[in-house]
């Protein structure tokens, strides 16, 4: 299996696939929420699901300042999108806003604390491409917490915020389900996709080279 580390930090607001390419590994470590958490003044919150990378990304962000969620779906290259003016349009997936009121950004912030993202205990664990898992990087009071769910996993057990970030979904696109994977879906993957791999290392992430 190829093992990748991206070498780009995300500064926020890139959506061109190029961009979230090498940047993607910065974009889910919080890179950007890390650096500026303990001044923001507000609640920050960024929860990623992969479902097999090359099948399916979703990504949650939430700004508690702006009442805001923008969310993102990618998968595979969707060719009736092609647009001479927008030749990335392929690639760049669906993106909505959803504005939320003070009710559910509170049901949100609790549900971190229910699904214990705040303890920071997953080091050691390996997130691979072929896997389903989600990640979590949050700005909570001024203090930033990274938590990972691995399928399969008790962990995957505890988590609640999944659930809700399903039913505040407004991108019309299914959620990839976790699956067993067939060893030929393993050995495709590993062939042609070029699968990484991402290891929590306490509070973020570590990349590794081959």
């Amino acid at each position: 299996m190829v093992i990748f580390a991206a070498s780009c930090t995300y500064q926020g607001g890139a959506n061109d696939p190029v961009s979230r390419k090498f940047s993607w590994f910065s974009y889910i470590n919080g890179d950007d929420i890390r650096k500026v958490c303990a001044d923001l003044g507000t609640d920050r919150y960024r929860f990623v699901y992969n479902g097999i990378y090359q099948e399916q990304t979703r990504s949650y962000d939430i700004f508690f300042y702006a009442r805001k969620m923008t969310m993102q779906v990618r998968g595979q290259a969707n060719v009736a999108q092609f647009n001479l003016n927008d030749l990335f349009a392929p690639w760049r997936g669906v993106r909505e806003d959803l504005v939320m009121n003070e009710k559910e950004l509170s049901i949100l912030r609790k549900s971190l604390k229910e699904s214990a993202a705040l303890h920071n205990d997953q080091k050691g664990l390996r997130l691979y491409a072929d896997d389903f898992y989600w990640t979590v990087a949050a700005c909570v009071d001024g203090v930033f917490h990274f938590d990972a769910y691995l399928w399969g996993t008790d962990h995957w057990n505890e988590m609640v915020f999944d659930d809700l970030l399903f039913s505040w979904d407004v991108t019309g696109v299914e959620p990839v389900k976790p699956r067993v994977l067939s060893k030929v879906d393993k050995y495709e993957y590993e062939k042609y996709q070029k699968p990484f791999l991402l290891e929590v290392s306490g509070n973020g992430l570590v990349g590794f080279q081959k």
